[in-house]
């Protein structure tokens, strides 16, 4: 393994365990010692990559995201607006699905983000990012002549909270099948 590739293993290795640690122990009942010993390396070596606790937190977050800002580049580079959304929307609500742990991980961060302005900045940036991508799909549906809107903006701003709430409302009710809610969610928001 080179040293480059050393490195990005040391750092996925914490990245993973922070996340296991904060979902069993929360943010402030987790400690770097156990972390740097759940991800193999030590107290020093988790010292040399991360300052502190809440920039771990911080890029678990990050990496955690990755998938999602994935989706919408893919998304947008559909030929057709609405399509993309259509892509996007079953993207996301599946992706969220089918990872409890890791949605369970975001919703322990958002709490902690009322507490640590760096972490509420992350999210505040993570939702301008996801919110203008959505008022540019639709803004991009408007100019191709794919829908008939009065306000883009308005639609991105509110689907961006449209989708966060079904994820909740997946996550309390999982005997709910996603596809039926993809189906249902679609019909309200790209007719």
């Amino acid at each position: 393994m080179t040293k480059k590739q050393l490195k990005e293993h040391r750092v996925e290795s914490l990245l993973l365990a922070a996340v296991e640690e904060f979902l069993e122990k929360g943010y402030d009942g987790a400690s770097v010692d156990a972390i740097a010993k759940r991800a193999g390396v030590s107290k020093g070596g988790f010292y040399h990559h991360f300052p502190n606790k809440e920039v771990l937190l911080m890029e678990a977050n990050q990496k955690l995201s990755e998938p999602i800002m994935e989706m919408a580049e893919k998304a947008y580079s559909n030929s057709s607006a609405m399509d993309g959304l259509r892509q996007y929307i079953k993207e996301y609500l599946n992706y969220w699905a089918s990872r409890p742990r890791e949605l369970s991980f975001f919703f322990l961060s958002m709490s902690k983000a009322l507490q640590a302005p760096a972490l509420m900045e992350y999210y505040r940036e993570y939702v301008n990012q996801s919110t203008a991508f959505l008022i540019g799909m639709f803004q991009k549906a408007m100019e191709s002549g794919e829908a008939d809107l009065r306000d883009p903006e308005a639609y991105g701003i509110s689907l961006m909270g449209a989708l966060d709430g079904v994820v909740s409302y997946a996550m309390i009710h999982p005997e709910e099948d996603i596809e039926l809610l993809v189906e249902r969610f679609e019909q309200v928001w790209l007719k």
